[in-house]
């Protein structure tokens, strides 16, 4: 979701750009792009229906189904959207209205087709808990009460629009605030000034992130207790400083985990109510593990650097490209045609530093939590006095990753953008039992000769590069 996420925004904020790329009148464009939404409502329901008729013959195979098309329904909002996007709808809503109305609209219509989803899941996600009352109290797991179908779906954007929203809209509002204001004061310095109150949007958000999001969630702190205590000697173990950590109360419905806050003073841990309740405490301790070692590896610094690095590497590709394939078609061209053809070049040029982005932005994400995993081995093996991956560790976080897997209904085959397939993940872990590791400081595990650590270590510097020789052609070109 997080992916289409930043594709359905990248695609509202270009629309303008886009529009009139394909001869699609204005109200033919509002039509395809309220059918993504209403696609997913129907499909949706068609699907929960027959998962319903699944679970009465005990067969869960309709319900694997619905929520793997839940997963492919924002894409399919999005190919709308781009649809819709390209046609003439952008220019007659944003004349009509006002300017960003047709980013407004198309945003809309993808969001909806989320929260779609989240109704046709609604009514199936209450059969599987109640089918599951015995087991929990059986297993002495607390019972969590079952919401109604509005509630449910409360919930769920709370938890999984809000926490990925936020970090997009903050830089992208700073940064159009940026631009407005340069564009009256310094019109030499536009892009500049997005470039900086963007910058200046990611760093705010950063530091105040840990203070916002209880208030957004409605975090509560963590009871004090034997889970708490075991908790804080763990980030103690870690050396890594945590001001507080809080429970996530989504009614059960998400089981996942957060870090907040670069400054130790203000780093806080997120922990959800359902992967409190639903875990044993040792994959609960391998989960706090695994965030601690987002801080202890310094991933949150690093993944600005990545970020600006991708999109910046994307640009050294994606331009020359474009540049060099619109001088060889345009050179007998009329001048009407040149400019349609520059408007089509500077769109594929976009979308292919978006695309571009994407996927090295991905490729560093993926390693970074791989990284994640093999720390908390580390950590929870040094803690039993062990230079080696103790068995029992590597079992916590192959075993905490299937939990999570098994109450967030996803398979451990899919693929993630961000995080790589669960199966995946316990691959490598488990291929680290036994191996020898220098400590939680230092240490490293090498697979095959290949050092996960080793390959960040040439990622961050990479990237590094990447934005000195960015800065210093920048500079060159003035």
């Amino acid at each position: 979701m997080q992916l289409a996420i930043i594709v359905q925004l990248s695609i509202a904020m270009l629309a303008t750009e886009f529009a009139g790329l394909l001869p699609i009148d204005a109200w033919v464009g509002v039509s395809i792009a309220l059918t993504g939404p209403l696609a997913a409502l129907l499909m949706g329901m068609l699907l929960a229906h027959r998962a319903h008729r699944g679970m009465n013959r005990f067969d869960r195979r309709g319900v694997e189904r619905m929520f793997t098309f839940n997963a492919r329904a924002p894409w399919l909002a999005t190919m709308c959207m781009a649809v819709a996007a390209m046609s003439a709808l952008p220019l007659g809503l944003d004349n009509a209205l006002f300017d960003g109305a047709s980013a407004v609209f198309l945003m809309a219509c993808a969001l909806t087709a989320t929260l779609a989803t989240y109704f046709n899941a609604s009514g199936v996600e209450r059969r599987l808990r109640e089918a599951a009352i015995v087991r929990q109290l059986d297993s002495k797991v607390p019972l969590q009460s079952i919401p109604t179908r509005a509630a449910y779906v409360l919930a769920q954007a709370r938890a999984g629009l809000l926490p990925m929203l936020a970090p997009l809209l903050v830089p992208l509002l700073l940064s159009q605030i940026a631009r407005v204001l340069a564009q009256q004061y310094y019109p030499d310095y536009v892009d500049e000034a997005q470039f900086c109150g963007a910058i200046l949007g990611a760093l705010l958000l950063l530091s105040l992130v840990s203070l916002l999001v209880p208030r957004l969630l409605g975090l509560h702190r963590l009871a004090p207790g034997e889970l708490r205590s075991d908790l804080e000697s763990l980030a103690r173990d870690a050396g890594v400083g945590v001001r507080e950590i809080w429970v996530w109360p989504t009614d059960g419905l998400v089981a996942n985990a957060a870090v907040m806050g670069m400054l130790p003073g203000l780093r806080c841990v997120m922990l959800s109510d359902a992967l409190l309740e639903c875990m044993p405490r040792d994959e609960v301790r391998a989960v706090m593990a695994h965030e601690l070692g987002h801080v202890a590896r310094k991933h949150l610094p690093w993944m600005i650097v990545v970020v600006l690095a991708c999109w910046t590497l994307a640009g050294f590709v994606a331009t020359p490209i474009a540049e060099w394939s619109f001088n060889r078609l345009a050179i007998d061209m009329d001048e009407v045609a040149r400019e349609q053809l520059l408007q089509g070049a500077v769109v594929v040029r976009d979308l292919g530093v978006l695309v571009m982005g994407l996927c090295a932005f991905g490729f560093a994400s993926r390693r970074f939590e791989r990284q994640a995993d093999s720390y908390a081995v580390q950590l929870l093996s040094s803690r039993v006095g062990s230079d080696q991956a103790a068995p029992a560790a590597v079992d916590a976080m192959v075993g905490a990753l299937g939990s999570v897997a098994l109450l967030n209904h996803v398979a451990v085959s899919r693929g993630s953008w961000r995080h790589g397939s669960i199966a995946w993940r316990q691959e490598y872990l488990r291929n680290l039992q036994g191996r020898a590791h220098g400590g939680v400081t230092q240490g490293t595990f090498a697979i095959g000769g290949l050092a996960n650590d080793s390959l960040i270590t040439c990622i961050r510097w990479g990237a590094l590069a990447v934005i000195i020789a960015g800065w210093a052609m920048g500079l060159r070109l003035l």
